[in-house]
């Protein structure tokens, strides 16, 4: 996974795990208005927006080599070509939900997008010092998952799938799965002392291979709220958007706000720290 380090950034926002199913429903309302109150904003000189990162799983299943998704999916696309035509820097991260950014670059999605892929991007903040964003799934994880991710973010894969499956087959299929996957209640299975085992493994891997200390680690996939220092890493996470539509906004004085679209709130994540 290739890491993309970027000039320095001071106001930005960062959405994670969405998971838009269908464009006509309540969750894709709440986006769209809430992508339009941030461009009125901008437009008005109300809120300051260097760049705007999209930390993977936006979409409960997409594959953007498909135009059926692109076309379904339009009208959320031509929100982030506004902010990006605003001067908004705009970044889509791919998460386990989100494929095709990396192998299938296009015109198309150079309208949409700074940058886009399965990639880790890292800047330096002056306040938040340096900054990882990354969506997480392959952080928190189980050692087998990184094999099996391999192979289904893999050119030849994507590429085989392209070729023979029908967009709208894959919608239907991959949209099925994830919502038996999330009734499941898999990330309410999430223990604390595996999520710090894991954070532990990532920070010391870090800083062997980087020789250096990491600032400030901001992911997405576990559908927890955090905001805690660990191991003097300030680790910013936010819950999905079924649990509580919200992002996260951070301003040029290091100021970091949880903010929450509508009357769902979450509590942190309970870690058992003592």
């Amino acid at each position: 996974m290739r890491t993309v380090k970027i000039v320095e950034i001071e106001n930005f926002i960062v959405f994670s795990d969405v998971h838009l199913r269908d464009p006509n429903d309540e969750i894709t309302k709440i986006f769209l208005n809430n992508l339009d109150q941030i461009i009125s904003n901008i437009q008005n000189k109300k809120q300051k927006i260097d760049a705007l990162f999209l930390l993977g799983d936006i979409f409960d299943f997409i594959t953007v080599s498909k135009k059926f998704f692109l076309n379904l999916w339009k009208d959320v696309f031509e929100k982030f070509k506004k902010l990006k035509d605003f001067g908004v820097k705009t970044y889509f991260i791919e998460g386990n939900h989100d494929f095709g950014f990396e192998h299938f670059h296009s015109k198309r999605l150079d309208q949409y997008f700074t940058d886009y892929g399965d990639f880790i991007i890292e800047f330096h903040h002056k306040k938040l010092g340096t900054v990882v964003l990354r969506h997480g799934d392959n952080v928190v994880c189980a050692p087998t998952y990184h094999k099996p991710r391999s192979f289904f973010k893999s050119y030849l894969f994507q590429k085989i799938a392209n070729f023979f499956v029908a967009g709208w087959i894959m919608h239907f299929i991959c949209t099925k799965y994830a919502k038996k996957s999330r009734n499941r209640g898999a990330y309410n299975a999430l223990q604390p002392e595996f999520l710090k085992h894991c954070l532990t493994q990532y920070l010391i891997d870090y800083e062997f291979q980087f020789k250096k200390n990491l600032d400030t680690l901001i992911i997405g996939h576990i559908h927890v709220l955090l905001n805690f220092i660990y191991n003097k890493t300030n680790i910013l996470v936010g819950p999905d958007w079924f649990s509580a539509p919200n992002y996260l906004y951070c301003d040029k004085e290091g100021s970091t706000t949880r903010i929450f679209i509508t009357d769902k709130k979450a509590e942190h994540f309970r870690l058992n720290e003592n």
